[in-house]
């Protein structure tokens, strides 16, 4: 039985699987009428997005489940879902950006290359801007529901929001050729005109896959959390739940996942401390954790 904030998340995927399929669709049909390779590079994008996005919702299925290898769940799952993700962004930027090069390439030592035609570019681009973008705001919005706990709406967005940015960089191209004359001096743009456009973006939008590698490397690796504002919201609910005789001296928070693992290094300031008051203590900071960090684990260590 999935929980609530898990509810939320497969559901918002789910729609991110039919939306993805529908602009794959979309970017091959362009494509065909159009004979735009960046829109072809498009389509298969959304593709693989909705595969990775079929993955991402059985990870949801089975990220709880414990075992004697995995205790606490397999929620580096998720971890590695948005590591990979991040690669298969960063991937799909160099191919575009590479592709687009050897066009220009290709065009400066003479090939001849057929004339962009426009086609219903500007229907394709409203289209797929209400659809990416549209994509990015729900992902967000039931993210922010279970306060942005999952790291996979999170990459969602992100590459949601890419595709957008891509789509409206070889859109402008398109619509930019119509206004250019045959004899002008910019009759280049006829002919790669996407290419500029795409490798601009490209360059644009570099740093997103890193931050996304980033993080999930972080966290598959049993890193500290990165969020600061969630860092010091969970050590002020593990100060100021302390019980007399018990001081804290470190305090360790590592995301995995949806999952958090909140490692409280305590001492006791008097001689003796009994170990029902560390189990309440324990089970205190659980209770006020779930309610907004849910699969959080806690352990208290004394040295």
């Amino acid at each position: 039985m999935l929980s609530q904030s898990d509810q939320i998340e497969s559901s918002a995927l789910k729609i991110g699987v039919i939306v993805n399929l529908m602009m794959a669709i979309a970017g091959w049909i362009a494509f065909s009428l159009t004979g735009s390779e960046a829109l072809l590079l498009d389509g298969n994008f959304s593709l693989i997005s909705s595969v990775t996005t079929i993955a991402a919702i059985l990870i949801i299925h089975k990220k709880h489940k414990r075992t004697s290898v995995f205790p606490y769940g397999r929620y580096f799952y998720e971890s590695f879902f948005t590591f990979s993700k991040g690669i298969l962004i960063l991937g799909l930027i160099i191919a575009a950006l590479i592709q687009n090069i050897l066009k220009i390439i290709a065009f400066i030592e003479g090939d001849q290359l057929e004339k962009l035609k426009t086609g219903p570019i500007l229907i394709y681009m409203a289209l797929m801007i209400f659809l990416c973008f549209g994509l990015a705001f729900l992902y967000q919005h039931k993210n922010k529901k279970i306060h942005f706990q999952s790291s996979i709406l999170n990459v969602e967005t992100k590459a949601s929001k890419i595709d957008g940015f891509m789509t409206i960089a070889v859109g402008i191209a398109l619509v930019l050729t119509t206004f250019v004359p045959e004899s002008s001096k910019l009759s280049f743009l006829l002919y790669i005109g996407d290419s500029i456009i795409v490798i601009l973006m490209c360059l644009f939008l570099f740093q997103t896959p890193f931050e996304v590698i980033k993080g999930g490397f972080i966290e598959l690796a049993g890193g500290s959390l990165q969020d600061k504002e969630a860092v010091h919201e969970i050590e002020m609910i593990v100060k100021n739940l302390l019980p007399n005789g018990l001081q804290m001296n470190n305090c360790h928070i590592s995301k995995t996942g949806s999952s958090h693992l909140v490692l409280v290094y305590a001492s006791s300031s008097t001689t003796t401390i009994a170990t029902e008051t560390v189990n309440q203590y324990r089970n205190s900071l659980h209770e006020k954790l779930e309610v907004k960090y849910p699969n959080s684990e806690v352990e208290i260590v004394f040295r």
